[in-house]
């Protein structure tokens, strides 16, 4: 049974409560169709030979293939007929509710994978792609109030069989700081989110989180992006030519800083 979504209005509240909330995109099958297609069709043009590296390896600007898939950094400069389908605006006013009205969008990027994928270890996206710097100085700061906004659009159905995300629960203003050691599989009292294709996953930047590996031959793909409020610290993972896309989408140009 897929994880129950909630209704726009109630995203913050449930954000605010558990550090993340699963609302349903009203994507047409035919538009994630076409969407698969386009990332599809960047894998070829990318030349992996595999979606998972050991070593991470870059085949072009902003395509790498790592131990989590195949990435598309920077997304729309590599797709740009994706702007005008990708965000709801029912989920993006959701997401002005907790940012405010003079929220922007950060970056957007696409992974690949398959059964190759093994379990990642746990992860927060603090500071949006810059999360690696607070795991390399061994401290994280408390945010007391909402910053940024992971957004994640599921084109394919989302199960134990295809690979389940997992979320550690947590209120806004709780410590950072991991409950388990991140390379531990199994985190005690931790929700395993499960959903049809098209659901949007919205997820506090603070909130640990892991993927599990496909049980079964396949493809897995989803497309992420980075939210973040006027009050938001600078992080380095911005794409300055989200500005430059030539597309006159009235709804994806009011995202835009």
């Amino acid at each position: 049974m897929p994880t129950q979504t909630v209704a726009p209005a109630d995203a913050r509240a449930h954000l605010e409560e558990h550090g993340w909330a699963m609302l349903d995109g009203h994507y047409a099958a035919e538009t994630l169709r076409e969407m698969a297609e386009v990332l599809d069709r960047l894998v070829t043009a990318s030349g992996a030979r595999s979606f998972c590296s050991d070593e991470p390896e870059w085949l072009a600007a902003n395509v790498e293939v790592a131990r989590p898939g195949l990435a598309f950094y920077r997304l729309l400069g590599l797709a740009p007929e994706l702007a005008p389908t990708l965000f709801r605006p029912a989920v993006t006013e959701a997401l002005r509710s907790v940012l405010g009205g003079d929220m922007h969008l950060e970056l957007v990027g696409a992974v690949v994978s398959d059964e190759t994928r093994p379990f990642t270890e746990w992860e927060t996206h603090l500071g949006g792609i810059d999360d690696e710097r607070w795991r390399q100085q061994g401290r994280r700061p408390r945010r007391t109030s909402t910053k940024r906004i992971a957004h994640f659009l599921f084109l394919e159905p989302m199960t134990p069989e295809t690979g389940a995300w997992r979320v550690w629960p947590r209120r806004l203003g709780d410590p950072p700081e991991p409950p388990v050691e991140p390379s531990e599989a199994e985190w005690p009292g931790s929700r395993e989110l499960t959903c049809e294709a098209g659901t949007v996953l919205l997820l506090d930047e603070s909130t640990w989180h892991s993927v599990t590996p496909r049980r079964r031959p396949g493809r897995r793909r989803f497309v992420g992006a980075y939210f973040a409020s006027a009050a938001a610290e600078a992080t380095f993972g911005v794409d300055e030519s989200l500005g430059d896309l030539s597309t006159d989408d009235a709804h994806f140009r009011s995202l835009l800083r």
